[in-house]
């Protein structure tokens, strides 16, 4: 829900305020200066920020070390066991005390919160996804009023719930000892407990805006706006208006549309308290609303004025794109389809599984969101999942979405866990259920509900449901039927019945075991069960919705998180930052381990640690490429490829494509390689040589098809051309050969092939393909040149090789500086062109340029 910030009515508050917003009726005032803070046990009261935590305000205060560096995280875990107060005050005059309601809102407390005002309890908050308010017009006093806030340990209050259950409820990624795991029983993010991905950093705070809200007559309390038909010609609307008024009156309500001079009007008699009003509208000769790469995500504004007479009561705006969005699951051949039609178009899903940017959640910012959108959309994507271990996203997240045509699945937020059975919390869990779907109804982003994240497969594959006596185990089974197939499609459909509810991820059709042949899939067997990359290509499933493997960041990065001492793939730091374990596969089998299992299945071994930080780049850059590439020669089979993850909570090792400070890994410049609207994918099967053309477009694409087979020194063997016209909206092989045939005796060592689209002479997308992983090619050492270039916007790179330079990683000495083009393939008699984008002028920078290639890894020295 948007509101449109008004001017301040003077003379209301002084102190602790900032305006909000304001009519002659209305008023709303930001209440986030002059807090502080202290251990419930100290008597010294500290400066505090609002919206914050209690963790980062003791970092602000250098109370604890950094827990981002090294092992600090450890020295940080007291923090979570104790008990925190945050105070301020405000004053007020009669000016406000004359309004008839008065409300004080929380959007958000971390998690545990007793709220006083002047000493008078006025809520107990125990859910961090929900707002909370109170109406204290009775308990302000003209002048100076006292705020406080109680924070309980949210551990502690968790052990007493645990001590009351006599079974384990389980969630195994928490990172404590059985019998202390307590996050279940606590309805906040699950992954501030730990996570295979990121530290246990068991947050407390006020975490969003805290506000006074002072109205006489009405207010707007929420407006859902439900499409009722759509077509080319006409969008016809029934906004349901919910109104809290003081009293019965005569009102009228306004809704000015986008480009409208005139408003449309509707008189409403109110009653006292709730009221819930339909009010109709159409959009003539509607702008669809698209997702990113099919067309623009065109938005209305709508305007909703509630007038009393003449008078402007509230107003309130919202955004809504006119588009129409299903999940069409049909019987086939293999089993039931699984896709997303937008606008009665089917679309292939590209994209990835987001989790917030930061552990502690108040410090995302309005650039945190812009800049996941931006790596989001030069990746190609149209959807982003939010999982269900974290959190509703805040407000700016989802309109951004909504600005750049980026669809969401929606996880609620529940992972890898069980839950409790008992009413407070099943009574808790619909609050929360209820209000995310209202907060998030009208936005045109919001693609899918789904219950769950692995909950199902956790308790019929991973041994869960065997754990226990089959009374318990009965027990816990009904609670998960009374949570995922009452509870929270029941508030899917009252509140926004235009989206499907999916129960668990993965699962298939009926609520079955994933399968394959229907339903979404979490592709793990490669990276937990060691499998080869190949295997993406085999029996792919009709939507993957997680896949991926981990690979290290930037040495940049590392530095900013290990000591030079420290820079070991399985050093102390290293070993305690990394969080995926598993045992199944051998003792102190770890993510680190694994990468280099994987490292030395395809590339050369590595001697010193910078090497193993790049080649794990490599190494995850191609299992993306291998994928996504998969993934979309099988559409329409397969319609949905979003890898996990996009992004990191901390600096550290994981499947992230865009490390904690936003720079690119190898693989987020594969995917977007990958993800490019036009595909040309070579692959190998049963000995043919085959060459696909995959188009996300909804015209058709025309131009020459132009293929070769180069020696490692660029010297052309083979080549044929065609033209080509490549439909829209699919997949489909243009060119096949003997693979024998193709290279003529030649050693696959020591060849790649390259498919080009060309257009009017400009490359529209090239791919290339080794016959044999890069450790077994035939490389010889490249002599690269550089050249820099000054643009209006920045600098143009132009580099040259003599022979193949495979996997080329740029980076400048000591600017910061982000390459439109990394991690790439240069071919001999290429010129490759780079561009920077940076108000920067570099000095000397042919000189701090640092080139890096597969080659040097074989020359490296070991450390």
């Amino acid at each position: 829900m948007k509101n449109l910030t008004l001017f301040l009515l003077t003379g209301i508050l002084l102190g602790c305020i900032s305006c909000g917003k304001s009519t002659e009726q209305l008023t709303e005032i930001e209440l986030h200066q002059n807090w502080t803070f202290k251990k419930s046990s100290d008597e010294k009261w500290l400066e505090a920020k609002v919206p914050g935590t209690v963790q980062t305000d003791l970092l602000n205060h250098k109370l604890i070390p950094d827990p981002f560096h090294r092992k600090n995280e450890d020295q940080i875990q007291w923090v979570e066991r104790e008990d925190w107060e945050y105070q301020s005050e405000f004053t007020v005059d009669n000016t406000l005390l004359s309004k008839q309601n008065v409300e004080l809102v929380f959007e958000g407390l971390d998690t545990y919160a007793d709220v006083y005002l002047n000493d008078s309890l006025i809520i107990e908050a125990d859910n961090m996804f929900v707002a909370w308010q109170a109406s204290i017009k009775p308990l302000l006093k003209n002048g100076k009023n006292t705020l406080k806030v109680y924070f309980h340990s949210p551990v502690n209050e968790g052990m007493k719930k645990l001590i009351q259950v006599d079974y384990e409820i389980r969630n195994d990624n928490e990172l404590a000892p059985k019998g202390e795991r307590t996050s279940v029983f606590t309805r906040k993010p699950l992954y501030h407990f730990g996570w295979d991905w990121g530290p246990r950093i068991v947050t407390s705070g006020i975490s969003k805006p805290v506000k006074l809200r002072a109205w006489d007559d009405a207010r707007w309390e929420n407006v859902f706006v439900k499409a009722d038909s759509i077509s080319e010609t006409k969008a016809t609307y029934t906004a349901y208006l919910e109104i809290e008024a003081a009293k019965a009156f005569q009102a009228n309500v306004e809704l000015w549309v986008s480009d409208r001079t005139i408003p449309v009007s509707k008189p409403v008699q109110l009653k006292a308290g709730y009221n819930k009003i339909p009010f109709e509208f159409e959009i003539n000769q509607p702008n669809f609303w698209w997702s990113h790469g099919l067309g623009e995500p065109h938005l209305y504004q709508l305007d909703f004025r509630l007038k009393k007479g003449g008078s402007l009561i509230d107003e309130l705006s919202e955004k809504i794109g006119v588009r129409t969005i299903e999940l069409v699951q049909e019987k086939d051949a293999t089993g039931h389809s699984f896709y997303f039609k937008l606008n009665g178009v089917p679309v292939f899903m590209k994209g990835a599984n987001y989790i917030p940017s930061e552990i502690f959640l108040p410090n995302q910012t309005r650039e945190t969101f812009q800049r996941i959108m931006e790596d989001t959309k030069a990746a190609h994507m149209n959807m982003l999942r939010v999982w269900g271990g974290a959190t509703y996203e805040d407000d700016l997240f989802y309109d951004l979405c909504d600005e750049n045509g980026i669809l969401v699945w929606q996880d609620f937020m529940f992972a890898c866990s069980e839950q409790p059975g008992d009413s407070l919390h099943l009574a808790n869990i619909q609050k929360e259920a209820e209000y995310n779907v209202k907060r998030l109804q009208n936005h045109p982003c919001m693609a899918l509900w789904c219950g769950n994240n692995e909950n199902l497969i956790a308790w019929h594959k991973w041994g869960w449901k065997e754990g226990y006596a089959p009374e318990i185990a009965e027990k816990i089974w009904k609670d998960y039927e009374t949570i995922f197939y009452n509870i929270l499609p029941n508030a899917v459909k009252s509140f926004d019945p235009e989206l499907e509810y999916w129960a668990s991820s993965p699962s298939s059709v009926g609520d079955k075991l994933p399968d394959r042949k229907s339903g979404d899939e979490h592709d793990w067997t490669i990276w937990f069960a060691e499998a080869p990359f190949s295997d993406f290509g085999k029996n792919v499933p009709r939507f993957v919705s997680e896949y991926g493997v981990q690979a290290l960041p930037e040495m940049k990065t590392i530095r900013a998180f290990a000591n030079e001492e420290d820079l070991a793939y399985r050093s102390e730091i290293m070993e305690h930052r990394q969080r995926s374990n598993m045992p199944w596969i051998g003792k102190d089998i770890n993510g680190n381990e694994m990468m280099k299992r994987y490292i030395l299945r395809y590339f050369p071994k590595p001697k010193n640690f910078e090497d193993f930080a790049y080649l794990s780049q490599l190494m995850q850059a191609q299992a993306l490429k291998t994928a996504t590439e998969a993934h979309r020669r099988n559409m329409p089979h397969c319609m949905g490829s979003l890898y996990w993850q996009l992004n990191d909570c901390w600096p550290t090792m994981s499947w992230a494509s865009v490390d904690y400070f936003g720079r690119w890994k190898a693989s987020h410049y594969a995917v977007r390689d990958g993800f490019e609207p036009i595909l040309l994918s070579p692959a190998e099967e049963d000995k043919v040589f085959k060459v696909y053309a995959v188009s996300d477009k909804l015209q058709e694409e025309t131009g020459e098809l132009k293929l070769s087979l180069l020696d490692l020194e660029g010297k052309v063997i083979w080549e044929e051309s065609a033209p080509l016209t490549i439909a829209p909206n699919k997949s489909q092989q243009v060119y096949q050969i003997d693979t024998r045939k193709l290279l003529k005796g030649r050693s696959k060592k020591k060849v790649v092939f390259s498919a080009k689209l060309v257009k009017e002479g400009k490359v529209l997308v090239e791919n290339l393909y080794y016959f044999v992983e890069p450790k077994d090619l035939k490389l010889s050492e490249p002599k690269i040149t550089a050249n820099f270039k000054k643009t209006e916007k920045g600098y143009v790179l132009t580099l040259q090789t003599d022979k193949l330079a495979k996997g080329v990683f740029l980076e400048m000495k000591s600017d910061e500086i982000h390459f439109s083009e990394n991690y790439f393939d240069l071919l001999p008699g290429q010129t490759k062109e780079i561009f920077i984008n940076t108000q920067k002028t570099l000095e000397n920078p042919v000189e701090a340029l640092k080139i890096k290639s597969l080659t040097d890894v074989k020359n490296s020295k070991k450390a």
